[in-house]
C-alpha cells in the first residue's frame, strides 16, 4: 500500500475539493445547524443527491456503461475523503449502493436500462423488504409468498414485511419472497422489484418517538408482479440477496467518523465540570484518543482493502470485518459526546440550546443504535467471520 499520491491523483483531488466547496449547499452538509424536520431527512439527503445526480457523480462508484463516474478505486477514495473533509454526505441508500450494484452483477439488459438512469439520477426512490415479524436476522426464515400464474407472466404476492425503512416515499421495493415452500430455506427464495403504487399494496407507519416514521410495516395482498421484475434465476434469490448485503455492509465506508471524533473532543472542550472541560479529565482523555488511533486503524486497513481492489484481488470476509469494527466503534464514539454533554444529552434535538458541536448529537445516537443491527447484526458478523476466517462449523 503506497500512501504517496501521483500528480493526477492530487489534481483529481483539487477538483472534486474546488467542486464540493463551490456547490455543497449549506442546509445539505452534515456539519452545520439545520431545523429538523425528521429521522427521513437527517439520514437521506435527497438534495444533495439530486445535485450529485446532475452532476454524474451520484453513482461515484459504478462503471461507467451502466451510468455511473467510471472512477477507479483510488479515485473513490479521493471523493469519498473529500466529502467527510467539507461535511458532504457521501452518496449511500438502497438505489444507488444495494439495488444499483446488484443489477448491474444479476439483472437482464432490460432490466438496467429501465431502472439503473432513474438511480443515477435520484429520480425513483427504492426502499428495501427484507425483514419480517418472524424473519429478522433469520432471513431465510420468511414466509411472504409469491406465486407464479399459470401463463407464467406474472407473480401473486401476499404477506408483510416490517421497518420497511423509508417505504412511505419510495416509488419501487426490492422484495425477498418465498417461490417454495417444499425445499431448503435458503434454496426456494426469489429476488422481486415490485411498483409501490400496484394495488394490494398498503403501509402503516410505526410511530417513534419524535412522533415521525422512518420505519414501516408494509403489506402485500395479491399483489400482481411482472415475471420479468425477477432479479436472476427463480428461487435463487438467496444467492442475490447475499450479494446486496455484502454491498450494504460494505457502505460502512460511508460513515463520516473522523468528523464525529472532532465534536467529541469539541463539546469535551466546551463543556465545564466543576470550572474544567471534561479533556482535564484522564480518564475520558485516554478513551478519546483511544478511539480515535482506532479510527486511523480502520482507515488503514480499509486502504489496504481498497489497495486488493485496485490490484484486481477479490475480497473474502473483508465487510463483514469492516462492518462490526465501524459500528462498534462508532457506538463508542457517539457514546463519548453524549459524555461530554451531560444534561443536555437528554433532549432530542436542541437547535437552541445545544453548542454548534452537538445539538443534533442525541438523536444521531439514537439512530446509531440500529448499526450493530442493520445489515446483519454483530452477533451475525461474528458467526460469518467465525466460519469464513477461522474455520468453525455452522
Amino acid at each position: 500500500m503506497n500512501l504517496q499520491e501521483s500528480a493526477e491523483h492530487a489534481a483529481f483531488r483539487q477538483d472534486i475539493r474546488t467542486w464540493l466547496e463551490a456547490n455543497l449547499p449549506p442546509d445539505a452538509s452534515n456539519t452545520g445547524r439545520r431545523d429538523y424536520k425528521g429521522l427521513d431527512d437527517a439520514v437521506f439527503s435527497h438534495k444533495w443527491n439530486r445535485i450529485l445526480g446532475e452532476k454524474g457523480w451520484l453513482a461515484y462508484n459504478w462503471p461507467a456503461e451502466n451510468g455511473g463516474t467510471g472512477w477507479n478505486v483510488a479515485q473513490q477514495v479521493i471523493f469519498e475523503d473529500e466529502c467527510r473533509r467539507v461535511g458532504a454526505p457521501i452518496p449511500y441508500g438502497f438505489g444507488i449502493a444495494m439495488l444499483g450494484p446488484t443489477l448491474i452483477r444479476f439483472g437482464t439488459e432490460a432490466q438496467k436500462q429501465r431502472f439503473l438512469p432513474p438511480i443515477t439520477r435520484h429520480e425513483e426512490i427504492w426502499c428495501q423488504g427484507y425483514s419480517e415479524p418472524n424473519a429478522g436476522s433469520d432471513l431465510a426464515s420468511l414466509q411472504t409468498r409469491a406465486e407464479l400464474t399459470p401463463d407464467g407472466k406474472h407473480f401473486i404476492v401476499n404477506g408483510q414485511k416490517i421497518w420497511t425503512s423509508g417505504a412511505q416515499h419510495a416509488d419501487w421495493i426490492f422484495c425477498l419472497v418465498r417461490t417454495d415452500a417444499t425445499v431448503q430455506k435458503q434454496k426456494g427464495i426469489s429476488f422481486l422489484l415490485i411498483d409501490m403504487k400496484t394495488p394490494g399494496i398498503s403501509i402503516k407507519p410505526i410511530r417513534q418517538i419524535d412522533d415521525q416514521s422512518g420505519f414501516n410495516e408494509t403489506f402485500f395482498d395479491n399483489v400482481k408482479v411482472p415475471a420479468e421484475n425477477l432479479v436472476g434465476e427463480i428461487n435463487q434469490g438467496w444467492t442475490v440477496a447475499k450479494a446486496l448485503l455484502e454491498n450494504e455492509r460494505s457502505g460502512s465506508g460511508t460513515v463520516n467518523l473522523e468528523g464525529l471524533l472532532r465534536r467529541a473532543r469539541t463539546l469535551a472542550t466546551e463543556y465545564q465540570y466543576g470550572g474544567e472541560p471534561l479533556l482535564a479529565d484522564a480518564d475520558y482523555r485516554e478513551r478519546l484518543v483511544q478511539a480515535e488511533m482506532d479510527w486511523d486503524c480502520y482507515c488503514y486497513t480499509r486502504y489496504r482493502i481498497d489497495s486488493k481492489l485496485m490490484r484486481g484481488e477479490s475480497l473474502g470476509p473483508e465487510a463483514s470485518l469492516m462492518k462490526l469494527y465501524v459500528s462498534e466503534l462508532s457506538q463508542r464514539v457517539h457514546d463519548l459526546g453524549l459524555e461530554a454533554m451531560a444534561s443536555d444529552a437528554a433532549q432530542w434535538y436542541g437547535l437552541e440550546t445545544m453548542p454548534e458541536a452537538g445539538f443534533d448529537l442525541p438523536m444521531a445516537m439514537s439512530i446509531d443504535r440500529a448499526f450493530t443491527i442493520y445489515s446483519g447484526s454483530s452477533e451475525v458478523q461474528r458467526n460469518i467471520i467465525a466460519k469464513r476466517v477461522l474455520g468453525l462449523p455452522d
